[in-house]
């Protein structure tokens, strides 16, 4: 399931903005589009694209992740191949046709995803997050590197359609073999025997307490660790989307913006790794404020860099920070919520991310064209940080979670 769950979120590459990044120049060259057209239809779809998530989350609830998964994966698939299929002039078609790669891809995929996990796993829920951010960042990295390289040897409408295909294959695969909940539920979901009849008699099943979208929704710990998380997404989105001109104007050079990324990366995938062993209810606060602590260090300190080596030392601070909060946001909602309504509650995580990374890209781009300069940004988002590393610090669980769930 974690391996499904990983290709699932790679799976999403196509309604991701890194994604159709790697089309975007060639398309529009192709469909004579001007590209601040595109940059509206962009931000369009994304926004309305993040409302794909909380039908996404009640369907999961209501009829399973096999179902779900592999209908929304072959939708996408469809939507994919039909980008291809457009010819200059036709300006709707394509509006539609992102809208539908970021709602179904971006926001419904992602959602399915991340609850494929939280629904199987509720003792090793951490390890389980952890092992599969690692696959889904190798996973998206890999498709990442295997679209561009196509996209370069043939043309983007070849490349995008084998995507598609690959899509409807994995759409197959996940109506086969994806599953809600394991045969037996007393592996994850069953106390293990306390007494000195251990071994002998087996261990009464727990209680599944689960709390409503409503009850979330009320709660402090839902609003902490959804409103910190997206907004690192909103400033994840606008940074990376301006990356190498950030870095350009500190003096530093397109290869270093290449070894940033890569250096980040590694970084990330050994925090996804650590934090998903450590992670347990009652330390989850306290180790999202002390990821929002290293952002606030990382961001202040960033202005100042104008050496290769600093800027791999910030890579590397960032990308423990984004590693961390990444493991946090997949496994929060289980622990603290319960499994039965575990899809509308990430749902509503996820659109609150999605809106939030819309925003970031005019938020940066913003900032540039008031002030001249990158510079201020680093600093208000440090502040940000600070006030949301306080809230969490103080923020506890539903008293539905415990570390011996």
């Amino acid at each position: 399931m974690v391996v499904l769950a990983a290709a699932a979120m790679a799976a999403t590459l196509p309604g991701r903005t890194h994604g159709l990044g790697l089309i975007t120049k060639r398309m529009l060259d192709e469909l004579a589009i001007a590209p601040g057209t595109f940059a509206q239809i962009n931000l369009w779809a994304t926004l309305l694209g993040a409302a794909f998530c909380l039908p996404c989350g009640w369907l999961i609830d209501r009829y399973g992740v096999r179902i779900v998964s592999g209908a929304v994966v072959l939708l996408l698939a469809v939507a994919v191949v039909a980008m291809t299929r457009v010819e200059p002039g036709q300006l709707w078609l394509l509006a539609g046709l992102v809208l539908l790669t970021r709602g179904l891809g971006q926001s419904m995929l992602s959602v399915v995803s991340i609850t494929m996990v939280g629904k199987w796993f509720q003792r090793r829920l951490g390890i389980a997050m952890g092992l599969y951010s690692v696959l889904m960042t190798i996973a998206m990295a890999v498709g990442t590197g295997a679209l561009g390289s196509a996209i370069r040897q043939y043309d983007w409408r070849a490349a995008w359609a084998a995507q598609g295909w690959l899509l409807l294959a994995l759409g197959l695969v996940l109506w086969l073999t994806a599953r809600s909940r394991p045969r037996n539920s007393q592996i994850e979901f069953a106390r293990e025997p306390a007494d000195e009849f251990s071994g002998i008699l087996p261990a009464p099943p727990r209680p599944q307490r689960s709390l409503t979208l409503a009850d979330a929704l009320k709660s402090r710990c839902f609003w902490t660790f959804a409103g910190s998380i997206a907004f690192f997404g909103m400033m994840s989105a606008g940074l990376s989307l301006f990356n190498q001109y950030i870095l350009e104007e500190r003096g530093l050079s397109e290869v270093v913006y290449h070894r940033v990324l890569i250096i980040g990366l590694l970084a990330g995938l050994v925090a996804n790794l650590v934090t998903g062993a450590v992670v347990r209810p009652s330390s989850m606060p306290k180790l999202l404020a002390a990821a929002m602590a290293l952002l606030v260090a990382a961001w202040c300190w960033f202005p100042y860099i104008d050496q290769p080596r600093q800027a791999y030392a910030f890579a590397v601070v960032q990308g423990i920070a984004g590693g961390t909060l990444t493991v946090l946001f997949f496994a929060v909602w289980g622990i603290a919520y319960g499994p039965q309504h575990l899809g509308r509650i990430q749902a509503a995580a996820q659109a609150l991310t999605v809106v939030a990374s819309a925003a970031g890209p005019i938020l940066v781009s913003s900032t540039k064209d008031y002030w001249g300069s990158y510079r201020p940004i680093f600093f208000a988002a440090a502040g940000v940080a600070l006030v949301w590393a306080a809230v969490a610090w103080f923020t506890r669980l539903p008293a539905l979670a415990s570390d011996d769930a």
